[in-house]
């Protein structure tokens, strides 16, 4: 048995699918997701190690069997050997359907490689404090589990929260059909059971399923054309995830079959619980994110799209957690969305602020999938960001949601009046406001539609707040302290600021000291250094405490991590600590679950006290 260590490095994230680079960091033989083949596949066809790092034997000549997975290349430290090997025993595996009767058998990575089933991770609770951490993880039932709803999700999932640095392989499961969906919910390794099956059946498996090869073009099932499709599909889904848009390609995929959707609706799900788990392991909902790079766009294009946990993580926190200026609680005028993001810069917005033009009242968007969208938050990830079809048309599940939501929103915020200019009809009965319709059937950006939202509007202001004047910079403040609440759970650190500069990157000030800057591109605050200790103070951001070592030079790595406070997601600013000394912040690249065992940097290094 040869000790390997594989070398890993993370090169992109998008929830629990991940593109890591395998061997040297400086040079990387491949990038998953990638195939582990067979010694057939290898003599059948040339593939590269760039396409296919692995090649499997099983050994069942003495029982227990084995298992060996050999690398093509210098994968594993210190890169001198190029054919390093995993090995592990593998157990006898009970179907998914006696997860109650316990072997008592265990699963042990004895050389880097773990075979798990689904039975070892109801009953073996030493999987939870494992200490020798598995370099590659095989589910060997798989493909039992995906017949059975949830399990093959549940177990991904926990799977990939558990081990953050193991390469995860379902062998016999996956194909090029599937491929985006294995690789959203984890997998990093695959391999070509399901091709050859279908060669040896005459079909061909294709991105959108099995099919009967069409001899006009000259196709055939043969190995090398099922290569082919999975070259084709491995393409997609690293430029997928690469350009932030694996989701869309997964919802597409999804629909090759009742069994693939099945398997995303229960993934959806769970990911929507606050938290969920499997023998003391636990997932705390969905990795999401609270900031992406401009020009991110994220698309929703069909009814699955609304069950993602990134809107239900938005929809839920409006019905529950926000809360409106203080300055803006008495009025709420709900205004339809536009195509254009942020809302404010469309033409039909434009309409709205030349007829609204008391800053007192509470201007909130009603769109779908988000429900709604306060005008402070338009700038941010998702709200500013989304792309959906926009034809006018409501279906019903819509209208609901959202007239549920202005019911909680209204309830929670203590609202007197609703000026609805949305279009979307709402029950006065259900809502403790008095509500004025101003489209009365009409378009939003009619001439006597806009009329009537002028005058309700200034009948508001003159009624609610007649005396009540906000300047520009005060409704800015107003603004950034939203903002605040929203992305850091509180507004503490703006206690003594006012904004002042120039839009639209307007500096947040206290005195004549820089706090932060306002990047409405990014959605974030860019704190500056001087502002860490006062942040700190008021428990504005997460908190990364390192263990203890020589001086911070760099940036952080898991194996440097001690613990991690707060709800971090990836991209968010934090705070970093030793011995309870604070040293400087740091931009998260991960979100929290990744902090203890994940290969590469897990926060990038900002300032330094």
């Amino acid at each position: 048995m040869i000790d390997s260590t594989l070398g890993r490095t993370v090169v992109q994230r998008l929830r629990h699918s991940r593109i890591i680079a395998l061997g040297d960091r400086k040079s990387p033989i491949c990038r998953t997701p990638a195939l582990v083949g067979t010694k057939k596949d290898v003599d059948e066809v040339e593939l590269s190690a760039g396409i296919m790092p692995f090649i499997v034997e099983y050994d069942s000549t003495s029982l227990p069997a084995s298992m060996k997975v050999t690398g093509r290349g210098a994968l594993a430290m210190p890169f001198d050997n190029d054919s390093p090997e995993w090995h592990c025993q593998m157990n006898h595996v009970l179907p998914p359907s006696l997860e109650d009767a316990d072997s008592g058998l265990k699963s042990r990575a004895f050389g880097g490689l773990l075979a798990i089933s689904w039975q070892a991770m109801i009953h073996d609770s030493e999987l939870a404090e494992l200490g020798e951490q598995p370099e590659i993880i095989a589910l060997v039932d798989s493909l039992q589990l995906a017949n059975h709803p949830g399990k093959l999700a549940t177990a991904l999932a926990v799977l990939r929260t558990r081990f953050p640095g193991a390469l995860l392989w379902c062998p016999g499961l996956s194909g090029p059909d599937n491929l985006a969906l294995l690789t959203w919910f984890g997998a990093d390794l695959h391999d070509f059971t399901r091709s050859r099956q279908a060669e040896s059946l005459g079909y061909l498996l294709t991105a959108d399923g099995a099919r009967k090869p069409n001899a006009e073009f000259d196709e055939d099932s043969v190995f090398s054309e099922q290569v082919v499709e999975w070259k084709r599909e491995l393409s997609a889904v690293k430029s997928a995830i690469t350009g932030g848009t694996l989701r869309q390609l997964v919802e597409k995929r999804s629909l090759n079959s009742p069994k693939l959707v099945e398997h995303l609706r229960f993934h959806d799900r769970m990911m929507k619980d606050e938290l969920h788990g499997l023998n003391n392991i636990e997932i705390h909902g969905a990795p999401l994110r609270r900031f992406v790079k401009e020009g991110t766009k994220w698309r929703c294009n069909s009814a699955v799209s609304r069950q993602d946990p990134l809107i239900v993580d938005w929809i839920n926190r409006m019905a529950t957690e926000y809360r409106a200026p203080a300055e803006q609680s008495e009025v709420l005028v709900l205004l339809p969305c536009s195509a254009r993001k942020p809302y404010s810069m469309s033409q039909s917005h434009r309409r709205f602020r030349r007829v609204l033009r008391h800053r007192p009242i509470h201007e909130v968007m009603v769109t779908s999938p988000l429900g709604l969208v306060p005008r402070e938050l338009e700038e941010l990830w998702p709200a500013g960001h989304y792309d959906i079809p926009v034809t006018g048309d409501w279906d019903g599940e819509e209208i609901e949601m959202i007239q549920k939501l202005v019911k909680s929103f209204v309830q929670n915020n203590g609202y007197k009046q609703v000026i609805n200019h949305s279009g979307i009809s709402l029950d006065g009965d259900e809502i403790p406001a008095e509500i004025i319709d101003t489209r009365q059937g009409e378009g939003a950006g009619s001439a006597d539609a806009l009329d009537r939202l002028k005058e309700a509007s200034d009948a508001a202001a003159k009624q609610f707040h007649p005396e009540y004047r906000i300047g520009e910079k005060q409704h800015l403040l107003i603004k950034m302290r939203a903002i605040s609440r929203w992305l850091h759970a509180n507004d503490d650190w703006l206690a003594k600021a006012h904004v002042g500069g120039k839009p639209p990157r307007w500096k947040i000030l206290q005195g004549k000291e820089q706090l932060a800057m306002w990047h409405p591109n990014d959605g974030r605050f860019a704190f500056a250094k001087s502002t860490l200790p006062n942040l700190s103070e008021c428990k504005t951001l997460g908190e990364v405490h390192l263990v203890d070592g020589p001086k911070l030079e760099g940036d952080i790595f898991s194996p440097m991590v001690d613990k991690v406070v707060g709800d971090l997601r990836e991209g968010d600013e934090v705070l970093i600590f030793r011995s309870g000394k604070l040293l400087g912040s740091a931009r998260s690249v991960t979100s929290k679950w990744e902090y203890f065992g994940s290969p590469g940097r897990v926060a990038k290094t900002k300032h330094r006290l």
